[in-house]
């Protein structure tokens, strides 16, 4: 049922205050891991199996998983880090520059404030409207200008960021600049606060591209490890284990692409690709499988950019068979790739076992309560519910934003919380850190609820991949791990009533 009533904005100093204090956080976490000394080896987490539509531990207790999307980290979707500018975001810096910089921003706030990268079906019409302003020379002149920093970073994949830094430093000094950020954006202190709040699991979306190293090439033929971030994955388990937090371990890019962020998807008629894929996994496995910390293993997340159900149960089945052919018999996520729920195939005829299955809710054209109640509960409710009695196994939504910070979007997100209690899915909400780009809260008082932990004022620099130099980038870069990142009070309560449901 609905919440009762749009419960007013709470004021959010006093709500932050409210939560339990930082050093209390850790310092409870800190105790419970220093269980034996410091340094001493934390027993085993217990190994997860599904039984029916549950998922259970070794003594077989049912355990649901609730937790969070490491978003941002190993794949670095900018829109989350705003490592660069979108092209709105570009546009007002460049312009902070010119005589005419209220006219500038302006014309910014009478166009489009989601326009991302936009490219020239933006920069046009807003060229036409600074034209009325400053006169047709100007504009264009200062156009051109804005040309010079176009196709704009701020995507739902980490390849332009990639190939930009490898265009002006090399492959070599990308990957270490990447490595600066990913010790900064997360940290053994940000999974002992994750403990300490009860959330029971971290899923950790990747690009095979942080796991490789060399050239970013649309169709690899080989792979060669990035050691840096294997490091980093290892490190990042240990500190599960040692807070008592499972890992999902996730690919959300794979060699020649399942959906289409980063470009169109090869994977599906390319055998070679394929290959490599198994490959990448059966390094996963060879190098994790044995890390109690793994909960399971999530083969290739929204792979929406498969022809049809079968091309994606077919990429499925080649890396169940070869994950299972090592003895390994982690859980195994298979995500729907948006085709719908009833789509994907009974275990028992392809021979799978211990899988879950999974699919993302975002439902971007949802834009009230009433849209978000009549999805769940008169469409998509009915829906799962026969699938899962079909396919008689384990559900979970591994990632669910409603994304405004508006009354009826958090009310919407009790709505989802809600029904996942009911179902006792598991689930883990999109995302633990969100940075709000500080001009686009600026120019359009634009914030969203995407992050547990938001940054969305204060001091914040956003490094420059286009301009800045690259000791001035790592700095910048080394400087996520000090930024004031506070909790969303109304999301972690909403969330928080999850972790409390039986």
């Amino acid at each position: 049922m609905r919440t009762e009533g749009h419960r007013g904005r709470q004021d959010r100093g006093e709500a932050v205050r409210r939560l339990r204090p930082w050093s209390l956080v850790l310092g409870a976490a800190m105790g419970l891991a220093a269980c034996g000394g410091a340094g001493s080896a934390m027993p085993a987490m217990p190994a997860l199996r599904a039984e029916g539509t549950r998922i259970v531990d070794e003594a077989g207790d049912e355990v649901v998983l609730k937790g969070v999307n490491l978003g941002g980290w190993l794949f670095n979707e900018t829109w989350i880090t705003q490592i660069d500018y979108s092209l709105t975001s570009r546009i007002h810096v460049l312009g902070q520059k010119e005589a005419f910089a209220a006219d500038v921003d302006a014309v910014l706030k009478q166009g489009n404030a989601e326009s991302w990268n936009g490219g020239e079906g933006y920069l046009a019409p807003f060229t036409a409207a600074l034209s009325e302003r400053i006169g047709e020379a100007a504009a264009a002149a200062f156009a051109d200008k804005v040309r010079a920093y176009m196709p704009a970073l701020y995507s739902d994949a980490d390849l332009p960021l990639r190939k930009k830094l490898s265009e002006r430093f090399g492959d070599e000094a990308r990957d270490q600049l990447l490595d600066t950020f990913q010790e900064a954006w997360i940290g053994e202190a940000d999974i002992a606060w994750l403990a300490a709040q009860g959330f029971n699991v971290v899923r950790v979306p990747i690009t095979y591209r942080s796991l490789v190293t060399g050239p970013d090439v649309e169709r690899p033929v080989s792979m060669t490890w990035n050691e840096r971030t294997w490091r980093r994955i290892d490190r990042l388990l240990e500190w599960c284990e040692r807070y008592r937090v499972y890992a999902v371990l996730d690919l959300q890019e794979s060699p020649g692409g399942h959906n289409d962020y980063a470009g169109t998807p090869l994977l599906y008629d390319d055998p070679a690709l394929q290959d490599l894929v198994v490959q990448l996994w059966q390094e996963i496995a060879a190098r994790f499988g044995d890390h109690s910390a793994v909960a399971a293993y999530s083969l290739l997340a929204e792979p929406f950019g498969a022809p049809d159900p079968a091309a994606r149960d077919a990429m499925y089945d080649r890396l169940v068979q070869a994950i299972r052919a090592m003895a390994d018999d982690h859980l195994l996520v298979i995500h729907d790739g948006f085709f719908g729920m009833q789509t994907l195939p009974l275990p028992a005829d392809l021979g799978w076992t211990n899988v879950v299955y999974s699919t993302h809710i975002f439902e971007f054209g949802a834009k009230s309560y009433e849209d978000y109640d009549f999805l769940v509960n008169y469409l998509h409710d009915t829906l799962f519910s026969e699938a899962q009695a079909k396919h008689g196994v384990p559900y979970y939504i591994a990632s669910f934003s409603t994304r405004f910070d508006e009354d009826w979007a958090y009310d919407a997100a009790q709505l989802l919380i809600d029904w996942y209690s009911r179902r006792r899915w598991s689930w883990s909400v999109w995302t633990y850190k969100r940075i709000d780009d500080p001009i686009s809260v600026q120019l359009f008082g634009k914030r969203s609820s995407y992050g547990v932990r938001t940054l969305s004022g204060g001091d914040f620099t956003h490094p420059d991949a286009f301009g800045d130099d690259i000791d001035t980038l790592k700095s910048r870069l080394a400087a996520y791990a000090h930024l004031q990142m506070d909790p969303n009070p109304r999301l972690l309560e909403i969330l928080e009533s999850g972790l409390r449901a039986e």
